[in-house]
């Protein structure tokens, strides 16, 4: 049965708390702003869908959809219990958990919840956008793939924990570079893989880090000039950030995802493609590069440099403390939830 919740929104009084359910939790974004809207006063609890199959190939992902929809009418049933006044679902997906519970719900759209739509996928993640009260994406390039099915949809910049990705040496200190993203197609890491050749004769002597997983392991994993190492836990990204002079975040979206503004916030200079400067009021400092060439330039150059690495590592985290500390973002989530419980229209957004 569809959740009107009219009664408590007529008697709940300006200012007052709200009770709201988080959905999934997508690169800390949802912890970060469940964590801020607690320390208002606000009751938030947060639910994980179990994502059975999240790893098989997406044409085969829709065998496990009775496993889902069950894990999903038992989502519904303690949200329901929960009797909570909105409920904010990360990863559009999933957004159909509040369309078929007839809770009223913020849809926020992550990246590859709308890049990786199947033909399957694709009606259900229109359906979750349309019925949103509200749509928030995280990254600008969604634009494209959100503002067709919702004009009124809202960049939200992800909220950084500028406490903990907080620099504890300079960046001068060490010469070194850290690949922060994965090593996949989709975040350019074939544009990395030849700036990480050309950089093996130009600069030899310095050290180029990452993760490995992703289709493009193997062949960094056969250069000179490469280590690779196991995840681990987020709790370790600050230090492992800080024990590196210059970042290099994807080759190929052409916007910034959570690894790249995490680098930035530990006042690292970080190489990257990104191509959106219209979705800030100001733009953000990275050093922007479109292929390997000038990947490899770049990343040489700083290592040159170490003052430019302590100049570029300072105004990088200046600006994430301006766009994406965790107040400003909680603060518009607020604003919409209480207009949303108050059935009054969505406040104007502030300027990015």
């Amino acid at each position: 049965m569809p959740w009107s919740g009219s009664a408590r929104r007529g008697a709940r009084a300006r200012g007052s708390p709200v009770r709201i359910a988080e959905i999934n939790d997508i690169a800390s974004v949802a912890t970060e702003i469940g964590a801020g809207l607690r320390a208002r006063g606000h009751t938030v609890d947060h639910y994980y869908p179990r994502l059975v199959g999240a790893k098989l190939h997406p044409n085969i992902k829709p065998i496990t959809g009775p496993v889902r929809a069950l894990d999903w009418l038992d989502l519904i049933r303690r949200i329901r219990a929960g009797r909570y006044d909105l409920v904010h679902i990360h990863y559009a997906y999933l957004g159909n958990i509040g369309a078929l519970g007839g809770f009223p719900y913020i849809l926020h759209c992550h990246g590859s919840d709308l890049r990786e739509g199947t033909p399957f996928t694709r009606p259900l993640i229109a359906n979750a956008i349309r019925q949103a009260r509200h749509v928030f994406y995280s990254t600008p390039d969604l634009a494209g793939w959100v503002l067709p099915l919702r004009p009124d949809a809202e960049f939200l910049p992800n909220p950084v924990d500028t406490a903990q990705f907080a620099p504890k040496t300079p960046p001068s200190v060490h010469q070194s570079a850290w690949v922060a993203c994965a090593l996949t197609e989709v975040k350019g890491a074939g544009r990395i893989l030849r700036a990480c050749q050309l950089l093996a004769e130009t600069h030899p002597g310095l050290r180029i880090d990452a993760f490995g997983g992703g289709e493009y392991t193997a062949a960094f994993r056969e250069l000179p000039n490469v280590t690779l190492y196991a995840r681990h836990p987020r709790s370790r990204l600050p230090q492992i950030i800080d024990e590196h002079g210059i970042v290099i975040g994807q080759a190929r979206l052409g916007s910034a995802g959570m690894a790249e503004l995490e680098a930035m916030a530990c006042g690292r200079p970080v190489v990257t493609w990104f191509n959106e400067r219209g979705a800030y009021a100001e733009p953000p400092p990275f050093f922007s590069a479109v292929d390997g060439d000038d990947i490899a330039r770049i990343v040489g150059r700083l290592a040159d440099d170490p003052a430019l690495r302590d100049r570029a590592g300072a105004a990088g985290r200046a600006w994430v403390e301006r766009h994406h500390a965790v107040d400003r973002i909680v603060d518009r989530v607020e604003a919409v939830a209480r207009a949303i419980v108050r059935g009054e229209p969505i406040p104007a957004a502030p300027a990015a």
